[in-house]
């Protein structure tokens, strides 16, 4: 049997991403800076920045039978991701989500439609998640708890991306190993937070629920954890022409736990992480600007971008555009 790095459960969905200079109030119109339409979803996307960094992966998630769903499975098929454990709902329609990419502030907005139901627990295989390191999650759903509890019982790890807070999520916290929050989870969860002291206090509540490691990302702010060696913060890398923000938090995952894989502790492996959501800013859409082991080496070096890998996935993008 085949064996990987990481296994991932998520939900896929295609982004259409369009760049504009100012998110236009009602009525108003702003002229469009790009457009791109790519594959997205959380986990998804984390998978695919686990595979472009070199660490082998596969995905566990529920697509549509309909030209958008087979474009999605396509582009992980070509980033690298064993797409072999995904299933086709053929009368359905694949998730979709616009993004509205602002360069004024760096900030995005979206709309979706999510209608596509996930990965139920009959459809996993435990064989394969038992192979894996890490088993990496954004929801608690049946299908997450038994595999988290199957790698856990094979000596693996379980990472988890909260973004929005929901109840399920704070309920199920003692099954997760690494837990990433955003700082909109954070807030809902744990309060505003207005200084050191309080992101320190948020996250040893959180740890307190069962996690080994808790951290929250802060957009520009950069982030904060805390671990069993106590607590620490990190800068954002904003040194960088920022072009796009769409998919930074689920590429920072992605590579927090490729980090890991390479022995990193929790600082070293959320600093890279940070690097590589930088980078990734640069391009447009949520993974053109991913970049590989060698070109986030070189700019953590010396705060140098490569432009090879973004320039091979801006072509790819290009050439197999669906609007």
């Amino acid at each position: 049997m085949k064996t990987y790095d990481v296994v991932g459960i998520g939900d896929l969905c295609l982004d259409i991403t369009a760049g504009v200079p100012k998110i236009p109030e009602t009525d108003m119109a702003q002229r469009l800076l790009f457009q791109t339409s790519q594959g997205g979803g959380k986990v998804p996307t984390a998978m695919v920045a686990l595979s472009r960094l070199g660490a082998s992966c596969t995905l566990f998630a529920t697509y549509g039978g309909d030209g958008a769903g087979r474009y999605c499975r396509q582009e992980l098929a070509d980033a690298g991701v064993d797409t072999g454990h995904m299933v086709c709902l053929k009368q359905e329609a694949t998730n979709l989500t616009f993004c509205l990419a602002e360069q004024q502030t760096g900030g995005r907005s979206c709309i979706g439609s999510y209608g596509l139901r996930g990965i139920l627990p009959e459809e996993l295989d435990r064989g394969v998640i038992e192979t894996a390191k890490y088993l990496h999650l954004w929801k608690m759903t049946p299908a997450a708890l038994l595999a988290a509890e199957w790698i856990h019982e094979a000596g693996g790890r379980v990472v988890f991306d909260a973004d929005r807070y929901e109840k399920e999520t704070e309920e199920h916290i003692g099954i997760t190993d690494v837990f990433i929050c955003s700082e909109f989870f954070f807030r809902e969860m744990c309060g505003e937070a207005r200084s050191s002291k309080a992101l320190r206090d948020g996250l040893k509540r959180i740890r307190s629920r069962g996690p080994k490691t808790v951290i929250v990302t802060r957009g520009a702010k950069g982030y904060a954890g805390i671990d069993a060696d106590g607590y620490f913060e990190g800068p954002a890398f904003t040194e960088i022409e920022l072009v796009d923000s769409t998919g930074a938090g689920d590429v920072f995952h992605g590579a927090y736990i490729y980090g890991l894989l390479q022995e990193k502790d929790a600082r070293e492996s959320a600093r890279y992480a940070a690097a590589v959501a930088a980078i990734k800013c640069t391009r447009s859409g949520g993974r053109t600007g991913i970049p590989d082991a060698r070109t986030t080496e070189l700019f953590l070096e010396s705060g140098t971008i490569d432009p090879a890998v973004a320039e091979k996935w801006s072509a790819y993008y290009k050439a197999h555009a669906l609007i």
